[in-house]
């Protein structure tokens, strides 16, 4: 997993790239987000428009969703600020909130909990700027929901898995936070397309935060208990790598890891043999298009309530095709 010090130092050199392009990319804290408010006095007073954007959480995914979010402001001579809420709900609402006091015209975010976004949409109406939602929906609603259609992504790996698995097997699942739509419509996606072969039983699912340390961890006890897997389906891509990495370290062998993102890393492993498919999600389109749409709401106008960024099926004889695509972004 990249470290967040490492992408946010990256990220850094970046804004200083899109700078000298003609964009406006800043990453601030949040004080100094306030702080740059007062002196534009307000967003009236303003002739850029400004957005700031809050992730859940900027690891590799998240990273590339926010180099999507740079990008756009870049492309469109705005101003963007971006912070990491690491996966608390009072802090990604502190955020917005000094979004708001600093003037900014609209807001973007990645929700930490899909249930908990009321005060950050009520804050929003509140002041009268845009609320835009990407990758996981809003329970409440947003402006602009620019995502995927998890049920897919989890129907695309459990079709995979059925259809890999004639003879049937054990399954496990290994699920991301169950606060979030995309853990629980990934998962349903998943076993609907699995139960097309009576022959699959759904041995185990184990939550494990969307974080690779912890996959681990819960292979190495399925391992320990005994239980024989045939598969390993992840809602994300750390997961499926950690679990990956445990089989490998434990001479286990002939077992389907499957994953989503398609990041960099678990696209090598599939190109090495270690995991056997992943979901592209297009993140960097997300959140390109997330800050686009804030750019039209901010300008008064008229944009789509949901912007589809599709997800496409990633086995090995695709993998060097889609190495290209996530190593260029």
């Amino acid at each position: 997993m990249k470290k967040k010090l490492a992408w946010l130092l990256i990220g850094a050199m970046m804004a200083g790239m899109l700078a000298g392009c003609g964009g406006k990319t800043e990453k601030t804290d949040d004080a100094a987000a306030t702080e740059g408010a007062a002196e534009e006095g307000g967003s009236e007073a303003k002739e850029d428009i400004e957005i700031g954007f809050s992730g859940d959480y900027l690891s590799d995914f998240m990273a590339t969703v926010a180099s999507g979010v740079e990008t756009a402001a870049a492309d469109n001579n705005v101003k963007v600020t971006i912070q990491d809420a690491e996966f608390d709900t009072a802090k990604q609402l502190q955020q917005v909130e000094n979004f708001i006091n600093a003037g900014m015209d609209a807001v973007v975010i990645k929700p930490v909990d899909s249930d908990a976004c009321g005060p950050i949409k009520q804050a929003c109406e509140e002041a009268g700027i845009p609320f835009v939602v990407v990758n996981s929906e809003s329970n409440v609603g947003s402006d602009v929901f620019v995502g995927s259609d998890h049920r897919y992504s989890g129907q695309l790996q459990g079709e995979f898995v059925a259809e890999n698995l004639p003879e049937g097997g054990q399954v496990g699942i290994l699920m991301g936070e169950m606060t979030l739509q995309a853990t629980t419509q990934r998962t349903e996606g998943a076993k609907e397309a699995m139960a097309a072969n009576d022959k699959i039983e759904v041995a185990s699912e184990q939550e494990a935060g969307w974080m690779r340390d912890e996959a681990m961890q819960k292979m190495e006890n399925w391992l320990n208990s005994g239980l024989e897997l045939s598969a390993v389906i992840a809602n994300n891509d750390e997961m499926a790598i950690g679990a990956a990495k445990v089989l490998k370290e434990n001479g286990v062998e002939g077992v389907l890891v499957c994953g989503i993102d398609a990041s960099e890393d678990a696209l090598n492993m599939i190109k090495s043999g270690e995991m056997s498919m992943t979901v592209f999600q297009n993140g960097y389109e997300q959140g390109y298009q997330g800050v686009v749409s804030a750019i039209k709401l901010a300008k008064g106008e008229e944009v789509e309530e949901y912007v589809d960024v599709p997800y496409e099926l990633v086995t090995a004889d695709k993998v060097d095709e889609y190495l290209e695509i996530v190593t260029a972004q």
